[in-house]
């Protein structure tokens, strides 16, 4: 299974962050656990649905001293133009280079150009799923990202940067889109670190 198991020391890494300045999981150590959560960014529709869902827990989850930060494959510019225009609920960290997913062992695939106009067709045909940030095309530059086959993760660190929760794997597959866990699971296990804390 790709991704950082359990029980593993948690990768640390500094990035830029699309509100400004840089964050590293480091800045959290000793003081807040952290979802660290890998994703394609805001040009992917389901990207938005699912950093809705997580925007929607956002206060239970800083109430049991926990962050999130969302790792996309944007660019710096491109994330500022976001941050500009959106209300960005948590850290929007930019990992373009795909250097931070390497380190926690998230893959990517490369497909044959006819893969590549299949998922775009489809995409174009796609009803969006709801979000709060709205339906948008995603600009040029950042369609590539969106179209391969990279490796999504979610992953709970506790404030020893060691990984207590981890689902990882292929973004999309014959099932459709990988969803992220529930609010609930993710409260329930979060609440798990603050018990272990204690």
């Amino acid at each position: 299974m790709p991704g950082v198991n359990v029980g593993e020391q948690a990768p640390s890494f500094r990035l830029p962050s699309a509100q400004g300045g840089e964050i590293g999981l480091e800045d959290f150590r000793d003081r807040k656990n952290v979802i660290v959560w890998f994703t394609k960014g805001m040009a992917c529709m389901f990207c938005r649905a699912q950093m809705s869902q997580l925007a929607r827990a956002y206060d239970d989850v800083r109430k049991l001293d926990t962050e999130v930060l969302q790792v996309s494959l944007s660019g710096v510019s491109r994330a500022r133009v976001y941050a500009t225009k959106f209300k960005l609920p948590f850290p929007y960290l930019c990992d373009a280079d795909y250097r931070v997913r390497s380190e926690w062992k998230l893959g990517s695939r490369d497909e044959s150009f006819g893969t590549y106009v299949r998922r775009y067709v489809a995409g174009m045909r796609m009803e969006p799923p709801p979000n709060t940030f709205g339906n948008f095309m995603p600009p040029f530059d950042e369609t590539r990202n969106l179209l391969r086959d990279d490796d999504m993760g979610l992953f709970i660190v506790d404030k020893r940067a060691i990984v207590r929760y981890a689902i990882a794997g292929a973004y999309g597959g014959v099932q459709g889109v990988r969803e992220i866990p529930s609010n609930d699971e993710l409260l329930r296990e979060l609440a798990k670190c603050q018990t272990a804390a204690a």
